[in-house]
Parts: C-alpha cells; structure tokens; sequence
C-alpha cells in the first residue's frame, strides 16, 4: 500500500504495474482488495491503483459535520489522479462506480474509458420519476440511518448482506465473515447520504469518456433501473448483461466481470 497526502486528505491506496493508468474504485462495506483479480489481470500492461474510499483503510474517514455527496467523495479518486498522465481509465463498482462516473465528470477528457458495474446513484431514481425503486431504496436508506444511528453495526450488516446478496445470504456467512462486514459498515453510513442530493442522468452528460454499463440480470430493481436511466439518456455506452452474480458479481463472478472490463479497457481510445 502507498500513502498520499492532499492537506487533510489522507489517501491509501495500491499501485502495481507499468503502462497506462487505471484506477479502480470499490464498492461500499468493501475495500480496494476486492479489486485484487482485477489487478493481477492487467497489471502486465497497465499501471493500476486502487485507492480505498473515505473510511476504508488508512483513508481519512468522513466526518458528520456534513453530507458526503458524490462529488465530495470523489476527492479522493481526484487526488489519486492528479499526478497521472493521460488517458486515465476509471472502474468502479456500486457506490464506487457513482464515484468514478462523478471523478469523469471533472476531469473530463482526461478520462478516456470508463467501466461502471450497477452504479450506486439511487437520488436518480427519484428525480425520474421510478417510485418503485426509490421506496425500495428508501427504505435500505432508512434502515441504515436507523441501525447505524444506534451502532447495531451486527443488525445492519444481516440488512445489508441479505439485500444484495440475497435472503439468507447472512445465516449462510461464516461468523469470522459476518464480523469483519459489521466492521466496515461506518462509512456506508454516510455514504448514503448522498441519496438525498439531487441527481439526473442529463447531470453526467459533459462525460466524454467511452463507457461501458454493466449489471446482472438478477439484481435487484434498484441497480438495474439506475443502468436503464443512464443507459436511455446515453445511447452510445456499450451495456453488458451477465446472467446472474447479483449485485456483489464483482466478487461472486469475477471471471465474467473481469474479462468484460479488460477486453473494455484494451479498446484503443
């Protein structure tokens, strides 16, 4: 792991690798290790970092005195990538892929590949209008807010593993598993906030970037309304569908996650 350092803005982050860069974003109550199949896989011809978000790691953890909206989360992506010479290639998965697709937003042509597994930006479901999924993500907000509130980190993280890894999912974890995710629910407790910022699709439109979308076909209808919304207002992204994996097949089907991502990453600018 390299540490950098941005005022009070303390980055963690792997770099492995030579050639040109990409950075990886995880997703929430993860850590940038999830990213480890990922890296050995293009580390032979790309540089690769992989910076923990706030909270996670050495990262410096957010704080309450204010909302951690998508592009405040994005600091720490942008100060990964201020130093790298272009074309910078984003990845990001769930809350990680709302962050990269907002870092695209800034730096602009600066990006030139962009991969974004199930995007965690659910205030978008609200603004257009797909009340269904914004009760359905409502109610995960709530409950969130509610338990972590309290610290009842071990009842949350049964809410949270069920959800996106399906009912029962939690009864079926080992134990040394189901504490080492009730540890790393704090900063999901504040990335949630950003629900409550207003968000459309037409907001990422000054993205230049090639982007690819994917989801699974057995995710749940939040995430797989959010990659409708973005991929109606954007018809020239490239969506990928694999069978199934759910929300978590970053790491439940790495092989087909990965592979789609690389062959992405390979196509010349």
């Amino acid at each position: 792991m390299r540490i950098i350092e941005r005022g009070n803005l303390r980055v963690e982050f792997i770099d492995e690798g030579k050639g040109p860069p990409v950075v990886l974003a995880h997703s929430s109550v993860s850590g940038n290790r999830q990213w480890k199949r990922l890296i050995e896989r293009l580390q032979d011809r790309y540089r690769v970092l992989a910076p923990n978000l706030h909270g996670y790691g050495q990262t410096t953890a957010w704080t309450e005195d204010g909302t951690q909206t998508i592009d405040a989360a994005a600091e720490v992506l942008l100060a990964v990538c201020e130093e790298l010479e272009e074309p910078i290639r984003l990845v990001g998965h769930s809350w990680g892929g709302g962050v990269a697709l907002a870092t695209a937003r800034i730096l602009g042509a600066r990006v030139s590949h962009l991969a974004l597994f199930e995007p965690m930006l659910a205030s978008m479901l609200r603004e257009h209008g797909r009340r269904e999924a914004w009760a359905e993500a409502s109610a995960l907000h709530a409950d969130v807010k509610r338990l972590g509130g309290t610290a009842q980190w071990d009842a949350l993280a049964k809410r949270f593993t069920d959800y996106f890894n399906g009912e029962g999912a939690w009864e079926a974890t080992p134990v040394d598993r189901q504490k080492a995710v009730a540890a790393l629910l704090l900063p999901n407790y504040y990335e949630w906030d950003s629900a409550q910022t207003p968000t459309t699709a037409d907001s990422f439109a000054n993205v230049s970037a090639r982007t690819l979308l994917m989801r699974a076909a057995d995710t749940r209808m939040v995430m797989s309304q959010i990659v409708d919304l973005l991929s109606a207002a954007f018809p020239n992204w490239q969506v990928i569908e694999i069978p199934d994996g759910g929300h978590m097949a970053p790491m439940t089907r790495p092989d087909a996650v990965n592979g789609a991502i690389a062959a992405f990453l390979d196509v010349p600018q």
